[in-house]
């Protein structure tokens, strides 16, 4: 099916390419067209509109002109234009000095104003949740969204938690225009330093220095990249873009002090000597604080991850049900320690584990009195109390069902702004994913979610050609694990030998195979006396699983949940005790010469033996 979408989609596009970008003007962040979401057609460009009301744009569009953008706003294309008013203009010139004028601002001021205000997509307001809008502006920034309300009881929508949204959803006819109180102003500060400058966050911040581990936080871009703009759609019709950047990021979780003072922590000395008895191992590098070994460089570390995840990026829900609970596991800076965030009415949390009574930490969502937590090269996070890698952690970790997508496990996805992307498709040349190997006659994609996807979060990868693929696992706890595979059968698939940490594991895994085929012996719950119990224990013999109930694909109306699709399957790899917690290597190699088959990426679970030999069969989640 996926083979006959690629080819209708660009049929579609060369025939009617005009009519399908003008109705795209419309679309969400989220996917959804809405009637609430249809443009307008008044006729008018970005541009053209905010021309013909000067009272209100004409300080902005001296911006636009002298940075040449006024062809750009004037020409077809999907735009989300965040337009400050005349007023926001001049308190910003004011902001700078008491004569200071448009004809004050130098080229690189007027080209940086001009991009910060202007995303190469459309989204309305009523697509906006808390955390980041999801496309970055053409200074490649994340713009992020918090909800207050005013005096009244109004509900207000801020940018950067200081530009209010003052008219919203202006819709013309290549795109969206948001009307602001104030100039965006996104900090050019990395990581460190911002976190640094808050005088908030200094017991954090001595340690972070101290620990050298500041300076693990200063990358921004992979300037040799070059992006490649040839390869052809996995359909083999039309082409597939590169990314246009290879940025690095970080996000950082940070306890303030009054967080520390909480905790009996008033001073970077108490940090260290609670460190100290957080993290024993580390007393033989007592005071070496730059050592990775080292108690307190152990404690920051841990609150250190590789990629920027904006507030509304921890959790991706495409194609989830409705009330399920929404896990992530991340891997920390801090040497083989990873944790688990999910979602909670009261937020999102950290390492919760409510079976042994841990309620977990709380990441706080951004508010104007920490309005500048997003970096040039990242973001930082508050957290309501102290964040370990304790033994209730790993003890949590050893009773859970660890599943990765397989996209989370590619930093360069979420600080890139791929995943997630509804609809919209990347192929990859060698060496721009770090824990994703391939050789040279690989073809390596990811395809952004679609709701009519049995795919877990809705994206996925695949690998095309003679492909030979190595995927870097991140580190569990030492333990004994069965280890799964979760992929989406069909006929344009290919067959792969699958390799752990070197070793050839099995027989070739079959991606064509359906699951009712009599190899893997599939039969639809609705079809069986017990409601697919027996059928569950004949599919584990033969190696299979069938997909979890939380995630369904979307077909008209029509809704079907993983588990009841047979597509949706996951293969036993094998069982396998791990006697240190270092990262594993999985390969997929073809043994078809077959260069148009597909290999399926979607996710791999981790399954601790207490999960799946437990003396209580495993929930079907």
């Amino acid at each position: 099916m996926k083979n006959l979408f690629y080819k209708l989609r660009f049929s579609v596009f060369r025939k009617i390419g005009v009519l399908i970008l003008v109705i795209a003007v419309g679309y969400g962040c989220n996917g959804d067209i809405t009637s609430d979401s249809y443009v307008t057609f008044t006729g008018e460009m970005v541009y053209s509109y905010m021309q013909k009301k000067p009272e209100t744009y004409s300080e902005f569009l001296k911006v636009i002109n002298s940075a040449g953008l006024k062809g750009m706003l004037s020409a077809y294309g999907t735009y989300s234009c965040l337009a400050p008013t005349n007023d926001a203009m001049n308190l910003y010139y004011k902001s700078l000095g008491a004569s200071f004028t448009f004809d004050s601002l130098t080229a690189e001021q007027v080209d940086y104003i001009a991009k910060t205000h202007i995303i190469p997509e459309v989204y309305l307001t009523s697509n906006l949740v808390t955390g980041a809008i999801p496309t970055p502006n053409m200074n490649q920034r994340y713009i992020l969204i918090n909800f207050t309300t005013d005096s009244v009881g109004k509900l207000q929508i801020v940018l950067n938690s200081e530009s209010k949204i003052i008219n919203k959803d202006i819709k013309v006819y290549n795109g969206i225009i948001q009307s602001l109180d104030r100039v965006l102003q996104p900090s050019n500060a990395q990581i460190p330093d911002l976190i640094v400058a808050n005088d908030k966050l200094s017991i954090f911040a001595s340690a972070l220095t101290l620990t050298g581990l500041s300076d693990s936080l200063r990358l921004n871009e992979d300037k040799s990249y070059v992006p490649i703009l040839t390869f052809t759609t996995i359909s083999g019709s039309g082409n597939t873009p590169s990314p246009e950047y290879r940025k690095i990021g970080y996000t950082v979780l940070v306890e303030s002090d009054e967080v520390f003072a909480a905790n009996g922590i008033n001073n970077i000395d108490d940090l260290k000597a609670k460190a100290a008895e957080w993290y024993p191992s580390g007393s033989a590098y007592a005071n070496d604080f730059t050592n990775r070994k080292n108690s307190l460089n152990q404690f920051i570390s841990y609150h250190l991850i590789n990629k920027t995840i904006n507030y509304n990026n921890f959790i991706y829900k495409s194609n989830s049900l409705p009330n399920v609970i929404h896990y992530e596991f991340i891997e920390s800076m801090c040497p083989n320690a990873i944790m688990k965030v999910n979602d909670d009415l009261s937020g999102l949390k950290i390492n919760q584990d409510l079976d042994r009574g841990i309620n977990g930490v709380t990441i706080l969502s951004q508010d104007a009195a920490n309005k500048d937590q997003s970096a040039m090269n990242g973001v930082y996070h508050l957290i309501d109390n102290v964040l370990l890698y304790s033994e209730a952690t790993q003890t949590m970790l050893l009773n859970t069902r660890i599943r990765f997508d397989i996209s989370s496990l590619l930093p360069e996805l979420t600080t890139n702004g791929i995943r997630g992307l509804a609809g919209k498709d990347f192929c990859f040349p060698q060496g721009y994913l770090d824990n994703l190997q391939f050789s040279k006659e690989s073809k390596l994609y990811y395809l952004g979610p679609r709701l009519n996807w049995e795919d877990y979060q809705g994206d996925e990868l695949m690998g095309l050609g003679s492909y030979d693929l190595t995927l870097r696992l991140p580190p569990v706890p030492a333990g004994t694990y069965e280890l799964r595979y979760g992929y989406n059968a069909n006929q344009f698939r290919g067959v792969a030998q699958i390799y752990v940490d070197g070793q050839p594991i099995g027989i070739p895994l079959d991606l064509r195979i359906w699951a009712d085929n009599a190899k893997i012996g599939w039969i639809s719950d609705d079809l069986t006396l017990d409601n697919g119990v027996e059928n569950d224990k004949m599919m584990r013999n033969r190696g299979y699983l069938k997909g979890p109930i939380t995630f369904q694909s979307l077909n008209g109306d029509v809704k079907m949940i993983a588990r009841n699709h047979k597509g949706a399957l996951r293969r036993i790899i094998g069982t396998f005790t791990f006697d240190n917690s270092e990262p594993h290597y999985i390969r997929f190699k073809s043994v078809l010469e077959d260069p148009s088959a597909q290999f399926h990426m979607d996710y791999v679970e981790y399954v601790p033996k207490s999960i799946y030999g437990g003396s209580t069969a495993e929930d079907r989640n």
